[in-house]
């Protein structure tokens, strides 16, 4: 166990409004009482440890409901004083409040304060030096963790000890998690931008979001579109999705920020609207003509500090983003530009149409880091009388977003007639590529059938020496 001084705490290491407004946050929302990373040592200005204490215990009992009257009876069991009051007063600081930025400050002035007790623990040993071997071991132990401390402050690495484990809090369970980056694949006009318009509407409403299943808060969003009008689109868009437009914030086309010149504008949006959401749609229009989005390095220039953006504000940012043209075979590498926007990104969601129902979507999980793949989700459009997009989800779906992507399953007789084609093509010798590929196109033969068709076949491809072209045969014509 660490020594501690049983010294005052300096009073800048102490904020007695942060602690008292996340208590708040985990009255109105019990099941944060469950985070790991939350503990007493969080709380330093009395009575707030006994609070904390006494929440948890009855968030682990069962009994506290995220109301002020199961949290006042929690109080009174830990003999807080004037525990109604306290518990009021803690639940109205922390109603428009986003708990990640409070928690990550609490943490940050608990491991201060860690470090500032062992310094002075440190002094005390030192200054009055006995001559046991007890004291002498308890002055190296304490030398070795101020040591560890202060390297940890002045160099890029961190002893994992001295981490402190962090909770992820998530916007859409398992979907988008706060303060991190999550991309929206899939192609134009299948509806990416009315399922973030549908989102922003239950965000800004407090609405359940679709397979959460959790309770919710009203929060505001910022809404970066390069594309669409805010009048003839969002607006219409927003209300049909029974929106409060009173917490969404949007730029219009003649204002959009540009990454990553105007991040401080993203900033000041995001803290005018208290947005717990922030949506660039679509991630490609916005970036600075310096940045190529195909060069890795350019992208994660760009990335990195809007990924610290997020940290720092706890806001979920959505970046949508269009497909490349073709087909698979892997969901991750069919998103325009380089593959660092996927690396960046935390979670990785794919829209596209679904297989078994033309007029319908599937929302897929492509890749997720911090927990198991959720299950996908399908949706529709419910028209309104003005003819306004909105959205009508339709339960899940076990089809993958690999699935998604992955070459149609043309008719059998199709993949059959092309092998004949080229079995045809091939039986007398060696015909040049670009001959057998004009050919298979004026008999109408699809790209997807002929791939097959050569696998089936083993048709090989040749060259012979440096001047001539490519040429395909079949296996038997090398035997």
């Amino acid at each position: 166990m660490p020594y501690v001084s049983r010294g005052s705490v300096p009073p800048p290491l102490l904020d007695a409004t942060a602690e008292r407004t996340f208590l708040g946050c985990c009255m109105r929302d019990p099941h944060r009482l469950a985070d790991r990373a939350l503990s007493r040592a969080l709380f330093a200005v009395p009575p707030h440890p006994q609070a904390f204490d006494a929440l948890r215990a009855a968030a682990a009992a069962g009994s506290l409901g995220g109301d002020l009257s199961t949290a006042t009876a929690a109080l009174e069991m830990a003999h807080i004083p004037s525990p109604k009051t306290f518990a009021a007063a803690a639940m109205l600081a922390a109603e428009d409040v986003l708990p990640l930025p409070v928690k990550k400050h609490l943490i940050r002035l608990a491991s201060r304060r860690t470090t500032a007790q062992l310094a002075t623990a440190l002094a005390d040993v030192a200054a009055t030096p006995g001559p046991g071997a007890e004291d002498r071991e308890t002055l190296e132990t304490l030398a070795d963790q101020v040591a560890a401390l202060g390297r940890n402050g002045t160099t890029p690495a961190t002893r994992m000890d001295t981490v402190l484990v962090e909770h992820v809090d998530w916007l859409w369970h398992r979907r988008i998690p706060l303060g991190k980056l999550t991309l929206l694949d899939g192609d134009p006009g299948l509806g990416k931008t009315a399922l973030t318009l549908d989102l922003a509407a239950r965000l800004s409403t407090g609405a359940p979001l679709e397979a959460d299943g959790r309770c919710a808060t009203p929060a505001g969003v910022v809404l970066v579109n390069a594309e669409d009008g805010l009048a003839d689109t969002l607006r219409p868009r927003l209300d049909a999705a029974g929106a409060d437009c009173s917490r969404i914030l949007a730029f219009d086309l003649d204002h959009v920020p540009i990454l990553p010149t105007d991040l401080p504008i993203l900033r000041d949006a995001i803290r005018d609207a208290d947005a717990s959401l922030l949506v660039i749609d679509p991630v490609m229009a916005v970036l600075s003509a310096a940045c190529d989005a195909y060069r890795d390095q350019d992208v994660r220039r760009i990335l990195r500090p809007l990924a610290a953006l997020a940290q720092d504000t706890g806001v979920a940012v959505l970046l949508v983003r269009h497909l490349t043209k073709g087909t698979g075979p892997k969901a991750l590498y069919r998103g325009g530009g380089s593959i660092a926007f996927s690396a960046a990104a935390r979670s990785v969601l794919l829209v596209a149409p679904d297989p078994d129902a033309a007029d319908d979507r599937i929302l897929a999980s492509v890749k997720s880091n911090l927990c198991p793949k959720p299950p996908s989700l399908r949706f529709g459009f419910d028209p309104t009388p003005e003819d306004t997009l909105r959205l009508l989800w339709k339960g899940t779906t076990p089809t993958t977003a690999d699935q998604l992507v992955s070459p149609p399953d043309d008719d059998p007789d199709a993949v059959r007639e092309a092998c004949d084609f080229l079995s045809d093509l091939l039986k007398h010798g060696p015909v040049a590529s670009d001959l057998a590929q004009k050919t298979r196109r004026q008999a109408s033969i699809s790209d997807y059938a002929w791939k097959r068709a050569k696998s089936r076949l083993h048709v090989r491809s040749s060259k012979e020496g440096f001047s001539a072209g490519w040429s395909l045969s079949l296996p038997h014509a090398h035997t």
